[in-house]
């Protein structure tokens, strides 16, 4: 055991051996900024949309999970309903009630980002690191209109750091910013962590100069960490990364109006992804962004326009054991804009309009590679001598997807006890691409045959356009101060992505390289898809007492999908053991159900050992077609509990938690994708935060035990497999084992 753990074990003895994983530590927030004022940001009408879906993960959670990783995925991690598909060290894809990624709703400071990847490498949370973030909200279910469209599962809007304004009459209650000049302050913070299992390490900072009416921001991040070690010391290979991530706001504010420039970059060396062919060598995205706020006396208004653009690399890392390389490039763009206003009709009725435009362009090619490919090492089923010669592959020529959208949603307050918020949304969705090329012309199989699958695609119309309607009506009952109760009927479209519609290679090789699935299969798009149509009611209940002794909320869902993406069988590629299926995209119906559970006990005040809290939460998904099949990527029932504890100490505060993390065996899985089923898993975590002044100490363990485990949604270890360590392919990919981590932070 190391000094460092035998120190945490030692400070956390006065807890009891309980746990959690959706509530972090206790909110410890070291206030700077006491004489200056964040944005004054338009309030909305007296109304108040219900509110029972609907997480706010604060920067004081986001500021507990930091020092533990740089993944701003698993910083909401513990929401109820929320769980992770495995991804690299920055991009896991959230999965809300079994409905992953592109299904869901998610929106990075006004700007929707697209995956400009076929394995989905970049998803839209790997742009931003955590301590950049101010608030996220996520939304389960029941999802208003005016939260997003083009998605069927829920939504994350993911708020940056509000800008600070000195105010015009500064206070001197307190420490605050610096004063560079009358009139003039400045703030900020710099944070450090490290972490025992990977090696990893992390620095960020935020800065911020204002005056009464101007703004200027700055956040910036870097990480590094090495493959990590799976429980009992195991190395996973290709898990290994390096990110950075800078952003700088100039706001300017005046009389309730609010107008920003943004400007984001992120750069990404290396990021490995065991439970993928490929790794990413290079990930640069640029993001511009500039909005405005406005209050007026009918109520308020906000617009953005954006250009995001993403430049992709992928080929192998070096302890895959790979000898030659095989390169991927994909260039994607996301621009368009967002308006929305929120009328006051009347002082029970709030109605919002709101009109958007997202285009879309990508194109995907592949170098060619003039090598014999049985040398590959486990890629067996990949195709023949020269079958990457000897042209440029172009997967996606120009691809398109635009989508237009226009809604409105009215909200009134009948009543003290009843609330309803009504909804209608109309997306418009048309896409179109150019033509392809294989590597070779060629139609025999042992080269790829693609010439032959080319010839096809290119004398298909790839013109389509979908016309998308969705529509929420919600009903809030509050009959008490304890109790409320929300009543949704949603239904939600989503339009296939780009992939989905335009992979045209039915080779062994190309359609390998094609999913975000980490199942090691091959995906062949499908141009006649349909939208998906999600068909959902849900019912959220929370219940409390009266002086802030306990609270819980329960929220059961049903959800009949028509036309539910999902995949039939075109053959086998390899043989024995190893191999794995080729699949194309198809519609089925399909329903999900399940039910979340989450609450928070108090259970002690003491003078002498602080206050306790006991947290927890358990959720449960059922996803299947309706001809049987299971859906993949079904989380299994699972939970988290925890003891919390935070009590006043040398004149600041210690607030400590232990969580247990568990899960029950996954046993429904989708034999299609040869999904493995994974057992049944408890693990324990321990963590402390100390808080002094403008000074904050992370001390932590997770798998104190250093248990194997496999996550449910981890998917399998090919990287494993194709370095000749493991001769089974479908061996579920192994979690992170003992980590012990730390973390300062010192504010300014």
């Amino acid at each position: 055991m190391t000094r460092l753990t035998a120190l945490l074990l030692a400070g956390a003895s006065l807890l009891p051996v309980l746990a959690h994983a959706q509530q972090n530590l206790p909110d410890v927030e070291i206030n700077v900024d006491r004489v200056a004022q964040p944005a004054a940001t338009p309030q909305p009408a007296p109304t108040s949309a219900p509110q029972g879906a609907v997480t706010l993960v604060s920067r004081e959670t986001i500021a507990n999970y930091s020092p533990r990783g740089n993944d701003m995925a698993q910083a909401l991690g513990g929401t109820p309903g929320l769980s992770l598909a495995t991804g690299g060290g920055v991009s896991s894809l959230p999965v809300i009630h079994g409905l992953n990624d592109d299904r869901n709703a998610v929106v990075l400071g006004g700007v929707p980002i697209s995956s400009a990847c076929a394995n989905h490498m970049n998803p839209p949370l790997s742009y931003i690191d955590p301590l950049a973030a101010g608030e996220v909200e996520v939304v389960t279910v029941n999802v208003p209109v005016s939260k997003g469209g083009d998605s069927i599962g829920g939504a994350i809007i993911v708020k940056p750091r509000a800008p600070i304004f000195a105010q015009a009459t500064p206070t001197t209650k307190g420490p605050g910013p610096l004063t560079l000049a009358p009139g003039v302050i400045a703030s900020g913070s710099i944070s450090a962590s490290g972490r025992s299992n990977y090696g990893g390490i992390g620095v960020s900072g935020h800065a911020n100069v204002a005056t009464e009416h101007f703004s200027l921001q700055y956040d910036g991040a870097w990480s590094k960490a090495g493959a990590y070690h799976a429980g009992g010391g195991a190395v996973v290979r290709a898990s290994q990364y390096e990110a950075q991530n800078h952003s700088a706001t100039l706001a300017y504010q005046n009389d309730g109006h609010i107008l920003a420039f943004r400007y984001d970059h992120q750069g990404i060396p290396y990021q490995g992804f065991p439970n993928q062919y490929m790794d990413m060598l290079g990930n640069n995205g640029n993001t511009f962004d500039l909005s405005y706020k406005g209050a007026y006396g009918w109520g308020r208004l906000e617009a953005n326009a954006y250009y995001h653009l993403t430049q992709h690399y992928m080929n192998f890392l070096s302890d895959r054991n790979t000898t030659m390389g095989m390169p991927m490039y994909v260039n994607g763009q996301d621009f368009g804009y967002r308006i929305k206003a929120e009328v006051n009709f009347a002082d029970n009725d709030l109605v919002r309009l709101g009109n958007e435009l997202h285009l879309q362009r990508l194109n995907e090619w592949w170098p060619p590679v003039q090598m014999n490919m049985g040398g590959m090492g486990g890629m067996g089923g990949m195709g023949g001598i020269n079958a990457m010669c000897c042209s440029t592959y172009i997967n996606i020529n120009n691809g398109q997807r635009n989508v237009l959208s226009t809604f409105v949603e009215w909200e009134r307050r009948w009543t003290s006890d009843i609330s309803t918020l009504f909804g209608m949304r109309n997306d418009t969705v048309w896409m179109t691409t150019g033509p392809v090329q294989g590597y070779n012309n060629s139609p025999i199989a042992m080269y790829g045959g693609y010439g032959l699958d080319a010839a096809i695609f290119n004398r298909l119309n790839p013109n389509k356009t979908d016309v998308n309607f969705d529509a929420t009506a919600l009903v809030r009952y509050t009959p008490d101060p304890t109790s409320q109760y929300e009543f949704g009927l949603t239904r939600k479209t989503r339009s296939p992505s780009i992939y989905e519609r335009y992979s045209w290679s039915t080779g062994a090789m190309a359609s390998k390289m094609i999913g975000w699935f980490g199942d090691g299969n091959g995906y062949v798009g499908n141009i006649d898809l349909k939208p998906e149509i999600a068909n959902t009611v849900a019912i959220t209940g929370g219940w409390r007492d009266p002086s802030g002794l306990w609270s819980v909320k329960a929220a059961p869902y049903y959800s009949y999908v028509q036309d539910f993406i999902d995949v039939y069988k075109l053959r086998t590629l390899g043989t024995g053991v190893n191999a794995v299926n080729q699949l194309r995209f198809a519609n089925f119906d399909a329903e999900l159900y399940g039910f979340d559970l989450s609450g928070r006990a108090r259970l002690a005040q003491t003078v002498d050992y602080g206050d306790f809290a006991l947290t927890g939460q358990i959720s449960a998904v059922r996803g299947r077609r309706i001809d049987g099949q299971n859906l993949y990527h079904m989380a299994p029932l699972n939970g988290q509990v925890a003891v919390e504890n935070s009590i006043a100490v040398f004149g600041g505060r210690l607030a400590s938690a232990v969580e247990l993390r568990a899960a029950i065996a996954k046993t429904e899985v989708q034999s299609l994708r040869l999904e493995p089923e994974t057992p049944a898993y408890a693990i324990v975590n321990m963590r402390t935060a100390y808080a002094y002044q403008n000074l904050r100490f992370d001390l932590g363990v997770e798998n104190i035990a250093d248990q194997l485990y496999y996550s449910p949604l981890g998917g399998i270890d090919i990287s494993d497999w194709r370095a000749g360590a493991n001769p089974l392919l479908h061996t579920p990919l192994a979690a992170v084992g003992r980590t012990v981590y730390g973390g300062m932070t010192v504010k300014f």
